[in-house]
C-alpha cells in the first residue's frame, strides 16, 4: 500500500521531494531512501547526519512509524536537514605535504600488511563473520525496475561475446536480476523481487576487492553459464530447478574469496583449512557463506520452496561450487567421460548433475572464450593475484607454485599450458553432449594459437640475448 511522505529538503535552493515509505520498511532502508531523495551518495552518507523535523519543528526519528503520510503544502511537509562533517580542501597541498602524505600512506600499507598476515594465521574466517556486510537497498527500487535494458542488450547478453568491462556494479546486479526473470525462476519459485534484490546486493557486498576473484568475476561466470545455455540450446531442456541451481551456484561460487588459493590455506594452516579439514577449504567456505546469506529472511530467495525441493537445490548448488576446485578436475572429467561413453541422457539424475557441474566449470574458467580485448585484462588480474600469493609464501617460508612466481612466469607461458591442457579438453568433452559448442571452443583455440606465437617470440628473444651475451664475454 502506498504511503506518500512529502519532504522539504534544506538545500540551496530548498527542494521538494515526495517518497513512498511502506510501513514494513526497515529503519536503515528509510535512511537510505532519505539520503537518495537528498541526492547524497553512498560515500558521502558516511559523513552526513540526517535530521527530520515535523511541521512544528520537533525532531522525528527516521523510521516508517514516525514518518506518516502528510500533506504536500510547505506548511505540512517534513523538513530534512543534512549535517555534513566532511571538510573540503580549499587550497592545494604543497609538494612537501604531498611527499609526507605519501610516506604516511606507505607506512600504513606496511602496517596493514602485517595485520593481514597476523589475521591470516590467527584470525577466524567463518561464514557468520564473512556475512557481516549488507548494504541497505533503496526502497524505491523494491518494486519497479532499476534499469530497462534494450532488446539489443538482452540479445547480446545471451552470447559469449558480451563485454562485462563495459558495465558498472549496479548495472551488473540488474543484469543478474534479468537472468532470474528471463530463465523463469522468479515466477516459477515465487521469489519476491525485493528479496532477490537484497540477495544480489548482499552477494556483491560479500565479494572481496581481489585482483581477480571479485564481484565482476562472479558476474562473468554467471553470464557465461547463461550464454552457454542459450548458445547450445540446452536452456530449453533444463528444468526450472536446474536453472536455479546454476544461477545460485555461479553467483556464489567465490564468495568471500581471500585472494589466496587452497594450497596456501593448507600450507599456512589457516582457519579455513582447519575448519574444513584441508578438503576444498575455499569452495566449502564459498558455499557456507552463500547459505548463511540464504538463512536471513531478508535475503532468502529459497524461502518459498518445500523442504524436499530446498534440499535438492541445496545439494545441487553445493556440488557445482565444489566442482570448481581444480584439485577435483580430473575426477569430474573422468566421470563425465564415462557418462558420455555410456550414452548421456538428461533423464538420468547422475548424468544431469554432472552436466551442471561441467557447465559451472566451463563458466568459471571461460575468460579466453571472450574476445581478446575482453579476455586479456583478466589474465593480468589473475597473474597479479598469483604473484602476490607467491610473494607472501616466500616471505612466510611456505612452498610456492612455479606458475605463480613473478620471476619465472609470463603471460604466454602461463596461458599456453592452461588453455591447451585444461580449457580445450574440458570444452571438447562437453561438446560430446551439448550441441553447437563451436562458438565457445573456436575463440579458445584462437587464443592458444595467439599465445603460442607470443611464446615462440619470447624464446627467440631469449636465445638471441643469450647468444649476444656469450659473444660479448668470449
Amino acid at each position: 500500500m502506498s504511503r506518500l511522505v512529502h519532504l522539504l529538503i534544506q538545500a540551496t535552493p530548498p527542494r521538494r521531494e515526495t517518497v513512498d515509505i511502506p510501513e514494513s520498511t526497515r529503519a536503515d532502508e528509510v535512511q537510505a531512501l532519505l539520503f537518495a531523495a537528498a541526492d547524497v551518495g553512498h560515500l558521502a552518507a558516511a559523513t552526513t547526519a540526517l535530521k527530520v523535523r515535523a511541521p512544528d519543528g520537533s525532531l522525528l526519528p527516521a523510521s516508517a512509524t514516525a514518518l506518516k503520510p502528510n500533506g504536500a503544502e510547505d506548511s505540512e511537509r517534513y523538513t530534512l536537514d543534512l549535517c555534513r562533517s566532511d571538510k573540503s580542501l580549499t587550497t592545494l597541498p604543497t609538494a612537501a605535504e604531498v611527499t609526507a602524505l605519501q610516506q604516511t600512506l606507505a607506512a600504513l600499507r606496511s602496517d596493514l600488511d602485517q595485520i593481514s598476515l597476523a589475521q591470516s594465521k590467527s584470525g577466524q574466517r567463518t561464514p557468520a563473520n564473512a556475512t557481516r556486510r549488507m548494504t541497505a537497498i533503496d526502497p524505491r527500487y523494491n518494486a519497479g525496475p532499476r534499469y530497462i535494458f534494450s532488446e539489443e542488450t538482452k540479445t547480446h547478453l545471451k552470447t559469449p561475446t558480451f563485454d562485462p568491462w563495459e558495465w558498472q556494479e549496479n548495472e551488473m546486479l540488474a543484469l543478474l536480476e534479468y537472468m532470474f526473470v528471463d530463465l523463469g525462476v522468479l515466477q516459477e519459485f515465487k521469489i519476491d523481487l525485493p528479496i532477490l534484490r537484497r540477495f544480489l546486493q548482499s552477494i556483491k557486498d560479500n565479494y572481496n576487492l581481489n585482483h581477480f576473484h571479485n564481484f565482476r568475476h562472479c558476474f562473468c561466470v554467471c553470464h557465461m553459464m547463461y550464454a552457454i545455455l542459450y548458445t547450445t540450446g540446452v536452456v530449453t531442456q533444463l528444468t526450472p530447478t536446474d536453472k536455479l541451481i546454476l544461477l545460485v551456484a555461479c553467483i556464489g561460487h567465490d564468495l568471500d574469496h581471500p585472494g589466496y588459493n587452497n594450497a596456501y590455506q593448507i600450507n599456512a594452516r589457516t582457519a579455513l583449512a582447519t575448519i574444513y579439514n584441508d578438503y576444498s577449504p575455499l569452495e566449502m567456505h564459498h558455499a557456507a557463506v552463500l547459505f548463511t546469506i540464504l538463512r536471513d529472511p531478508a535475503t532468502n530467495i529459497l524461502a518459498t520452496l518445500p523442504e524436499p525441493q530446498f534440499k535438492e537445490i541445496r545439494k545441487g548448488v553445493i556440488r557445482c561450487i565444489l566442482a570448481t576446485d581444480m584439485a577435483r578436475h580430473g575426477e569430474i572429467l573422468a566421470t563425465f567421460k564415462k557418462y558420455a561413453d555410456e550414452g548421456f541422457t538428461l533423464d538420468d539424475a547422475d548424468h544431469k548433475s554432472c552436466l551442471l557441474q561441467m557447465v559451472t566449470k566451463c563458466a568459471d574458467i571461460s575468460n579466453e572464450v571472450r574476445p581478446p580485448d575482453v579476455a586479456d585484462p583478466w589474465v593480468d588480474c589473475l597473474l597479479e593475484e598469483f604473484f602476490e600469493q607467491a610473494d607472501r609464501e616466500k616471505k612466510e617460508g611456505l612452498p610456492w607454485a612455479p606458475f605463480m612466481d613473478r620471476e619465472k612466469v609470463t603471460k604466454p607461458n602461463a596461458q599456453v599450458g592452461f588453455i591447451g591442457f585444461v580449457m580445450i579438453p574440458l570444452y571438447e568433452l562437453v561438446s560430446r553432449v551439448l550441441p553447437n559448442m563451436d562458438p565457445i571452443i573456436t575463440p579458445v583455440k584462437s587464443a592458444l594459437t595467439h599465445y603460442k606465437g607470443l611464446l615462440e617470440k619470447e624464446k627467440a628473444a631469449a636465445a638471441a640475448g643469450a647468444a649476444a651475451t656469450a659473444t660479448a664475454s668470449a
